[in-house]
């Protein structure tokens, strides 16, 4: 091209209409150039440590992930990655394949994060729950504390035995944390009352969860709260096996709306709804994101809330519904602080 230009030279007109062409075309070239880049499709991974399947943890990502796809217009995948290995190669593949972001679904997922982010920059790494903080991994803790603290009014108030269990999948500080604010909950109204904390040890056991929560009930817990995802539906069960024996018993869903999982069991739930989900990849595909905890509760939006069951709301007195909506306003005030475990120094 540069020995043509040469060429043509000394024939004015002809150069000059050539340069006008090279132009335009490098112009034009440009253009589609950026044009391509600006419609390039935003792409959200998840992995999740269990099944979609499960009522529960990974029920409601899975949900926050379409909700994504349907707001923001992603291109989506998700994957279960049970094991630290796992966890690492699927980080992996996916930052290979252009993904912008990637949940990691869990508190488990902060040093595969660790390990596969250094070598990939343009990719935002984000944990659910943790503290764990580089330029690329931003943790989101959906702290479900308030409404738990709720769900712990309600128990309080309405326990007939003063005895209340909670049931968690593993010991770890988010789960802790939740069962803190019920227990402080309840005892914000009666003081009187003891909660019993068990663990099941994994998440996917439902039937270690059954036998846990039947040992609560048979003790005399007449209100359980599970956070143990798919381990969490053996204490419906066990709630449900009571009230077959007459006893009153009921249960509360953590993270997702559980009512239906168990109609008469299930009399209030604790929730992380999609819109969590959402504020945070919003944040990434509008290039405002900053290595910080992304931290969403009742005060956002009310991204975390309390929902009570149709089928079961009559059950619970005005009295106590009042309770909760007074202590539920305070919150939203900034009037009362939740009892809870503070994620908010780095790990």
């Amino acid at each position: 091209m540069i020995q043509i230009f040469y060429k043509l030279r000394n024939n004015p007109t002809i150069y000059a209409l050539c340069l006008c062409l090279f132009t335009v075309g490098f112009v034009l070239i440009a253009n589609t150039s950026l044009d391509a880049k600006e419609h390039e499709k935003f792409k959200v991974a998840m992995l999740l440590p269990g099944s979609i399947s499960d009522a529960g943890w990974n029920a409601l990502a899975y949900e926050g992930l379409k909700e994504i796809e349907k707001q923001l217009g992603a291109e989506i995948s998700h994957a279960e990655a049970r094991t630290p290995t796992d966890q690492e190669e699927q980080f992996r593949a996916y930052a290979l394949d252009g993904y912008n972001m990637v949940f990691g679904h869990g508190y488990e997922f902060q040093d595969p994060a660790k390990a596969v982010a250094p070598d990939f920059p343009e990719t935002i790494f984000i944990t659910s729950s943790g503290g764990t903080i580089t330029d690329n991994i931003s943790p989101t803790n959906f702290r479900v504390e308030q409404p738990a603290y709720l769900l712990g009014i309600i128990a309080g108030m309405m326990t007939q035995t003063n005895k209340l269990g909670v049931m968690g999948g593993q010991n770890i500080p988010s789960v802790n944390s939740t069962f803190m604010a019920f227990e402080g909950g309840a005892k914000s109204v009666n003081p009187d009352v003891e909660v019993s904390w068990v663990y099941v040890g994994n998440w996917e056991d439902i039937g270690k969860g059954k036998e846990l929560s039947l040992a609560q009930i048979n003790e005399g817990v007449d209100f359980i709260f599970p956070n143990a995802d798919a381990a969490g539906l053996g204490a419906f069960e066990a709630a449900e096996i009571a009230q077959k024996e007459g006893k009153t018993v009921y249960a509360f869903g953590a993270n997702r709306d559980k009512s239906d999982i168990s109609p008469t069991t299930v009399i209030a739930n604790a929730v992380i709804t999609p819109n969590a989900f959402v504020k945070i990849a919003k944040i990434i595909k509008e290039g405002t994101f900053k290595p910080q905890i992304y931290t969403f509760n009742m005060l956002t939006d009310e991204a975390i809330t309390l929902t009570y069951n149709p089928a079961l709301k009559d059950k619970v007195p005005e009295d106590v519904q009042k309770a909760v909506a007074d202590a539920k306003a305070k919150i939203l005030a900034g009037e009362l602080k939740v009892p809870q475990i503070d994620f908010s120094e780095k790990e």
